[in-house]
C-alpha cells in the first residue's frame, strides 16, 4: 500500500498538521509502520488523496509517491503541480529540492520564482546562481534566460527596478522558445 510521509500530505492537502493528526485520531486517516521515536509518521496515500487540494490525475499518484522518497524529477513534477494549483508558495520547497540534487529543470523553475517573486520574496542574485547552474548544465532555456539578463538589455532591465517589466520579458523568451519548440515538432501534414 502506497505511502508518504506526513509533511507531503500537508503539502498536497493544504491541511496543517494538527488538522491532519485530528483526522488519524478519528480513523479518516490511517498511518503506517511502527511509530518508534524517531521514525517519521507515514500515511496511507489512499486516505490522503481525497483530502488533496490539487486537482490530481489518477497517474500523479506515483508522483507523489516518488517525489516523497526524493526523486528529484517527481519533486519538480509535484512543484509544477502546485504552481498550475496556484499555490507558488509550497511549491519552493519542492523545487528547492529538486534542484539541489542538480535537476537542471528545478533549478530553472527555481530560478525564474526568485526573478519574478512568485512564492518566494524577489532575490535577483539567488535567481541568476539558480539559472546560471541550470545554464551551465545546458539546459537550453536557462541559456536563453541567461543570455537575455547579462546582455545590456537584460541588465538595463534588471537595473531599472521594475519587475513586471523584467518578467514581461523572460516571458517573452520562454513564449518564444516553446513556440520554437512545438514548431519544430509539429507533424508537416
Amino acid at each position: 500500500m502506497p505511502s508518504i510521509r506526513l509533511s507531503t500530505a500537508i503539502t498536497i492537502t493544504g491541511l496543517s498538521r494538527r488538522t491532519l493528526w485530528r483526522r488519524i485520531n478519528e480513523g479518516g486517516v490511517s498511518t503506517l509502520g511502527t511509530h518508534e521515536p524517531g521514525e517519521e509518521t507515514r500515511l496511507n496515500l489512499d486516505d490522503v488523496l481525497p483530502l488533496s487540494s490539487l486537482p490530481l490525475e489518477p497517474e500523479d499518484r506515483a508522483i507523489l509517491v516518488a517525489a516523497d522518497r526524493g526523486d528529484a524529477v517527481a519533486q519538480c513534477d509535484l512543484a509544477i503541480l502546485l504552481l498550475n494549483a496556484d499555490r507558488p508558495a509550497a511549491a519552493i520547497p519542492w523545487f528547492t529540492l529538486s534542484a539541489r540534487q542538480f535537476y537542471a529543470d528545478a533549478m530553472c523553475f527555481l530560478g525564474r520564482c526568485y526573478l519574478s517573486g512568485e512564492g518566494i520574496s524577489r532575490d535577483v542574485d539567488t535567481g541568476l546562481m539558480w539559472l546560471s547552474q541550470a545554464a551551465a548544465k545546458g539546459h537550453p532555456l536557462a541559456e536563453d534566460l541567461m543570455a537575455f539578463l547579462l546582455s545590456p538589455a537584460g541588465r538595463q532591465r534588471r537595473a531599472a527596478g521594475d519587475p513586471p517589466a523584467l518578467d514581461a520579458a523572460l516571458n517573452d523568451i520562454e513564449r518564444r522558445m516553446l513556440l520554437a519548440a512545438l514548431a519544430e515538432t509539429a507533424d508537416p501534414a
